[in-house]
């Protein structure tokens, strides 16, 4: 026998064991890879719904800088109508009556808004000019501020005096609900004012949300979606909200699932037509929009 022959099964031999060597250092290498694959998936993860949750976060903060916003308006309309005042209206007649209003507000429920809807209630008898406010659950000195406003609107708009009046106002909720303060619902109670001093009352079905501005005017206000939805849940027809706000911002949750059994929600900041909106819902109530009180004041009363 050769010696080339001698050497051939050692030279397998050794092919032999480098092959196994090697195999044994690919599936080493392809373990390592998919261990580091999965803690990558994992921290993916993670990161994911830590997005998801700072994102939702900041939708609220925005909703919230928003309502900020329209309360600043409405108080530094508020402070120069003050400033520039130059007393009270003129004496007027003796009236007694009283009428009621649906208002709608905003309530925070874990981390997120809901509408919710109360109840007020304004009688006017003879008295010495003074704002009586009873609310349930309670609520801020915005409501305070909306009714003074509200009088002085109702004065400028009548020519009656309440110097010589008392206005109670009675404001009825879900004593477990927890109110976002603010002065959204300044107009309705001018509303319910003007039609207690002429002693009428006002559909129960058409609501309103906005500010009262001291020339009468309707503010500007937040978190209208929720109100519309409330509303409508409450057999509303009609619901008036402030000049060019039929179309607002909303926070939207968006889902997503990159990987099966792995959903990520996130949540941005979209422009809805409250119409379409509260169409979409399946239900049949109109948004239209009220500049003044005047305006509102007609769709109300009967």
């Amino acid at each position: 026998m050769s010696l080339v022959e001698n050497d051939a099964p050692k030279k397998r031999n050794i092919l032999l064991v480098v092959s196994l060597l090697l195999n044994i250092v690919l599936a080493s290498s392809a373990i390592y890879f998919a261990y580091q694959g999965s803690v990558l998936t994992s921290e993916v993860s993670q990161l994911d719904r830590q997005v998801g949750a700072l994102s939702e976060e900041l939708g609220l903060l925005q909703e919230k800088y928003q309502l900020s916003q329209y309360q600043l308006e409405y108080y530094t309309s508020w402070a120069a109508n003050y400033v520039n005042s130059t007393g009270d209206s003129q004496s007027g007649s003796n009236l007694i009556g009283r009428s009621s209003i649906n208002i709608v507000a905003v309530r925070e429920v874990q981390g997120s808004y809901e509408g919710a809807v109360m109840t007020a209630e304004v009688e006017i008898r003879q008295g010495e000019g003074r704002l009586l406010i009873d609310t349930q659950p309670r609520i801020g000195i915005d409501i305070q501020t909306s009714g003074q406003t509200a009088e002085m609107v109702v004065q400028n708009l009548t020519g009656i005096s309440f110097s010589s009046l008392d206005v109670i106002l009675t404001i009825r909720g879900d004593s477990e609900i927890d109110i976002v303060d603010g002065p959204s619902a300044g107009a309705a109670i001018t509303v319910c004012i003007l039609a207690a001093l002429q002693n009428r009352s006002t559909h129960t079905n058409v609501f309103i949300s906005g500010t009262v501005n001291p020339d009468g005017t309707i503010g500007k206000v937040g978190g209208l979606p929720y109100k519309v939805l409330a509303a409508a849940k409450k057999d509303a027809v009609l619901f008036l909200v402030p000049q060019d706000q039929t179309n607002v911002t909303m926070t939207i949750a968006e889902e997503d699932s990159p990987i099966p059994g792995f959903t990520i929600v996130r949540y941005k900041q979209e422009q809805v037509n409250l119409q379409q909106l509260i169409s979409e819902q399946g239900y049949n109530i109109q948004v239209a929009e009220a500049k003044t009180i005047e305006e509102a004041y007609r769709q109300f009363v009967y």
